[in-house]
């Protein structure tokens, strides 16, 4: 990663986008990431075919490399250089097969595969909800043991299918516990309110015993006593945890840019607050998924997005 350590050591400042945080791109293939030291690999998963409101998300990665042309690898809150802390690349986006999520997920799960391979870990950055399920299969296939899962989202997603179809954004916590890997005892769910969840949806999470801290619980007993519970639960008897920040977790007016934009979610201070607790707790590999620029001209949701990446980098190297 380019050592930009202020502002006039930033090279080519305004020229367009590059890589997250002016990461350099290596292919997707574990001799090539070996070969740069990898730690960490930026993948992108452009798709949003299954949304049926707001779409958009398919420019998620694009708007969350744009937006990181505005910060620096020093991190005041955590005093951590991430030009020194960690080996970031850049891997690009996945290859979408139009109209094709099963296509799309196999390539990006390939790919992810690749990055785990290395021994780097995989940062997704989506694309609509859907894209969880390539991360957690790729984690899932080089990991020897259980798994344990937190996602952070406004909707339960453990929806059977939706009018037939199994491979939806509404269903990437289902097909994930549907991996040997993963169980729901070792599932968290923090954020859920609204109405724009389902009784069915509801139901299999009560039925399969994942754990759903909602929204007013996490006003109760506030955000970092809830996420400590949560990452404890997923930790326990696993031998990594994947977690999965849906950016409509936030409230609407923290941002506005996604499908599923609702009021009554977290601040964004609060969800800070919650990564850095998930960063303290370790990680094994995360996403940040459902940005739809479009909806937002001031960028402030993916802004939120990449601090959510970039906390998580900075958590657990200081």
């Amino acid at each position: 990663m380019d050592r930009r350590g202020s502002w006039s050591e930033r090279e080519g400042l305004g020229a367009g986008m590059g890589g997250f945080l002016d990461a350099p791109f290596v292919a997707p293939e574990a001799g090539a990431l070996r070969a740069a030291g990898a730690t960490h690999a930026v993948y992108g998963i452009p798709f949003d075919g299954t949304t049926f409101f707001r779409s958009g998300s398919q420019h998620g990665p694009h708007a969350i490399r744009d937006a990181s042309e505005q910060f620096l690898p020093y991190h005041f809150d955590y005093d951590v250089d991430l030009a020194e802390a960690v080996t970031l690349v850049d891997c690009g986006d996945a290859a979408v097969v139009p109209g094709s999520a099963a296509r799309t997920l196999e390539a990006a799960r390939r790919d992810l595969g690749e990055i785990h391979a290395a021994g780097a870990m995989p940062i997704v950055i989506g694309g609509e909800h859907l894209v969880t399920i390539a991360g957690t299969a790729a984690l899932a296939e080089h990991t020897d043991g259980p798994l344990g899962l937190v996602v952070f989202d406004t909707h339960l997603d453990t929806a059977e299918d939706i009018a037939g179809e199994r491979l939806t954004y509404c269903s990437p916590v289902s097909r994930t516990l549907e991996l040997e890997r993963f169980s729901p005892e070792n599932t968290c769910l923090i954020g859920i309110h609204g109405p724009a969840n389902t009784r069915d949806e509801r139901a299999w999470a009560e039925e399969h015993g994942v754990r759903v801290y909602a929204m007013s619980e996490i006003e109760e007993r506030g955000i970092a006593a809830v996420t400590e519970e949560a990452m404890a639960a997923a930790w326990r008897g696993t031998r990594g945890v994947y977690v999965s920040y849906d950016i409509d977790c936030l409230d609407a007016s923290c941002a506005p840019g996604t499908s599923g934009a609702e009021p009554g979610g977290l601040t964004t201070r609060e969800l800070l607050r919650a990564v850095s607790v998930v960063a303290s707790s370790g990680y094994t590999a995360f996403d940040v998924v459902e940005v739809a620029p479009q909806y937002d001209p001031a960028g402030i949701t993916a802004t939120a997005a990449c601090r959510v990446i970039l906390d998580m980098l900075a958590g657990a190297a200081g």
